[in-house]
């Protein structure tokens, strides 16, 4: 995040006492006029202090006698149309991460339209003050979760609030599951007996949802295999049972003299 300043001051040179030299400051520092000057500093008391270079950085508010806006000018003295915004450059002294310094800043208090002066700028014959406070940008996130929903969309949030889509997971399903050629305890293959995969979103077709951090639990009938386990016991013991009287049949036909 940076924080933008706004400094303005009487022009010294107009006739009227209602003109004041707008310069705007990043982080503490001129903004740069756009060919490597910093002519947009505080104490300039006139355009003509401030318009060396392509005169981009400093700017003048005129309001008439009774306080109300009139218009905003350039470095050059000229007009803003309504619409138009004057531009500087943040430059390498304020963006010292890597970012690119020819990125600019735009500024423009022309906020009306032709039928409405509600936006407009006010002069006031009182001391300075502060009526009104409002932030319409976001401070630097930092991860701070991730989120996948029951249709698959991965989301991750930050710590500013906001929370932006990454990518969504995708499902595939198999005529013949069984078919399957096994890889590794968790990966399967492809192969001719279960057919091509048909992939699709979760929750749309006939594909399920997505349980985002669950277990999955046992999926076969827990009655079924213990009633299958007691009659493989039984059948177990019903063979040593008959492995133990051949044994003794030959045992008895071996001792007979």
């Amino acid at each position: 995040s940076h924080v933008m300043t706004y400094y303005f001051m009487k022009d010294s040179t107009a006739a009227s006492s209602n003109e004041w030299i707008g310069v705007t400051y990043v982080d503490d520092l001129p903004l740069e006029d756009g060919v490597g000057g910093t002519t947009n500093e505080v104490g300039v008391t006139s355009l003509g202090d401030g318009t060396a270079g392509s005169g981009v950085s400093a700017f003048k508010m005129v309001f008439s006698s009774g306080g109300d806006f009139t218009s905003m000018q350039d470095s050059n003295g000229d007009d803003l149309p309504l619409g138009d915004a004057l531009s500087a450059e943040l430059g390498a002294g304020i963006l010292t991460n890597g970012s690119e310094p020819s990125q600019t800043v735009t500024t423009n208090f022309v906020l009306n339209s032709l039928t409405s002066v509600a936006d407009e700028p006010t002069q006031y014959a009182s001391a300075f003050e502060v009526t009104s406070l409002e932030q319409d940008g976001l401070a630097v996130g930092r991860l701070t979760g991730v989120d996948i929903d029951t249709d698959g969309l991965l989301r991750a949030t930050y710590s500013n609030g906001t929370s932006e889509p990454i990518i969504r997971v995708a499902l595939v399903r198999f005529a013949n599951e069984q078919g399957l050629t096994q890889q590794s305890n968790t990966a399967w293959k492809e192969s001719i007996a279960s057919g091509e995969g048909l992939a699709g979103e979760a929750t749309t077709g006939t594909f399920g949802d997505i349980n985002s951090s669950a277990l999955e639990q046992a999926n076969v009938n827990l009655t079924t295999e213990l009633i299958d386990l007691i009659i493989a016991q039984r059948n177990f013991q019903a063979n040593s049972r008959a492995l133990e009287i051949n044994n003794q049949l030959n045992q008895t036909v071996l001792n007979i003299r």
